[in-house]
């Protein structure tokens, strides 16, 4: 009994040891604490509208949306004004799930607080748009060729005599009816201002839809030849 009553004892002693331990600093940041809870609860209750990006969480691997993207909704939330002013500064995502999409067809997802986490004290009012709709198709991928473009002025009674573009076609992937519609790539602009005889220089081809991209870099190397 006595040996137990000791280590009984004991426990409560380390205990008020580690409770007593910076209880200054303990004491003023409870303090703290205390007073930016004030602070922000007694400031009025107001409405506002927040503009927040729309993620995507378990995208399919082998599907694409082919429709527009939607990029972010607008958020009506009532509360503090300093909670309200924190969500602008934090961008509140808008997270959509795409576990069940596993073929292709149109979803319609229906956007609440199930999507979005909010601080506490902030009541979320209604969402625009409230539902958002995608079409989902098969990822696709192709070999385009790749087409030079130029700029300047060649200097009188030149002409461009050659050209070659390497490598000449380069894998793109998206949407399948994108990527069926893609049938060459261009580069940027090669400047031949002045210009005779060759030149090598390296330029990025260009994807023309935003929902296609390249498989790889989208750097090619282009040779000109100019000459009479």
């Amino acid at each position: 009994m006595s040996g137990s009553w000791l280590s009984t004892a004991s426990v409560f002693k380390i205990i008020a040891a580690l409770f007593y331990r910076n209880f200054g600093w303990k004491l003023l940041a409870l303090l703290l604490g205390t007073l930016v809870w004030i602070a922000v609860y007694r400031e009025p209750e107001m409405a506002a509208v927040v503009t927040a990006p729309v993620q995507f969480r378990n995208s399919p691997a082998d599907l694409d949306i082919g429709s527009e993207i939607v990029e972010s909704v607008d958020l009506e939330a009532r509360g503090p004004a300093g909670l309200l002013r924190n969500i602008s500064e934090r961008r509140v995502a808008v997270v959509v799930d795409f576990s069940d999409v596993r073929n292709p067809g149109e979803r319609t997802f229906t956007i609440d607080n199930r999507n979005i986490s909010l601080p506490r004290g902030v009541e979320l009012v209604r969402i625009i748009p409230s539902q958002l709709r995608f079409r989902f198709e098969r990822r696709a991928v192709k070999r385009v060729t790749v087409e030079p473009q130029f700029s300047g002025v060649l200097p009188p009674g030149f002409r461009i005599v050659k050209t070659s573009v390497k490598p000449s076609a380069l894998p793109v992937i998206g949407p399948e009816s994108k990527v069926g519609n893609v049938f060459v790539v261009r580069t940027d602009p090669v400047d031949l201002d002045h210009m005779s005889g060759e030149k090598t220089v390296r330029v990025s081809a260009y994807l023309p839809n935003a929902q296609l991209r390249f498989l790889g870099s989208p750097e090619v190397t282009v040779k000109v030849s100019v000459g009479r």
